[in-house]
């Protein structure tokens, strides 16, 4: 069990890395945007995958914390059954927390780099959330109200940048913000059917 949870962190970043890939490919970081639910699914079904036997059914979940570098904080805080915890850490000073309350959720979270923190909380049935932080001085936070929500998020090459992620069920069951790459003094806030940048003075 233990060396199944390690592999499947190493293959978090990969994920994370094919996400951001898309994500790099489907808009410019000046014009970060949302991808409907219909264009969403399909990826963020296949990203699902690899975590379907870590989660589901009435047993104890799992939580996975990994870190490395110096000074890095975790927290995990999980009420209820077959759900999954993952947080991947590396680099200097990063912050991590995640907060799961329900059944069968799964919360993912790979990150790299410096001063980096990151808050991801869901209250529901089934929900996934994977969120992939690579640079510095990123302040990301994904939130998740409701039943059967999955989305994923990457954030990469931002300076001085915050995103903050909102979803419930008004805004479909499937999340995939795209563009989110070298944002620089911004701060990005996703609503169901919207997303808003306004710049950092």
């Amino acid at each position: 069990m233990e060396r199944s949870i390690r592999n499947l962190t190493r293959g978090l970043a990969g994920i994370c890395i094919a996400a951001g890939v898309f994500a790099a490919s489907s808009a410019s970081a000046a014009e970060p945007y949302l991808l409907d639910q219909n264009a969403a699914a399909p990826i963020v079904g296949a990203l699902m995958e690899p975590i379907a036997p870590f989660t589901g059914g009435k047993s104890g979940s799992t939580t996975s914390i990994l870190q490395f570098g110096d000074s890095n904080h975790a927290s995990s805080d999980v009420a209820g059954n077959g759900s999954l915890s993952v947080i991947q850490q590396s680099g200097v000073n990063n912050r991590a927390s995640q907060h799961i309350d329900g059944n069968n959720s799964a919360l993912l979270l790979v990150q790299g780099g410096s001063n980096n923190s990151v808050f991801q909380a869901a209250k529901g049935d089934n929900d996934f959330q994977l969120v992939g932080v690579s640079g510095r001085d990123n302040k990301v936070a994904y939130i998740q109200n409701g039943d059967n929500l999955a989305g994923a998020l990457d954030v990469r090459n931002a300076q001085n940048a915050t995103v903050v992620a909102i979803q419930t069920p008004q805004s479909g069951n499937y999340l995939m913000p795209t563009g989110l790459n070298g944002i620089k003094n911004a701060t990005v806030v996703v609503v169901p059917g919207r997303m808003y940048v306004f710049p950092k003075r």
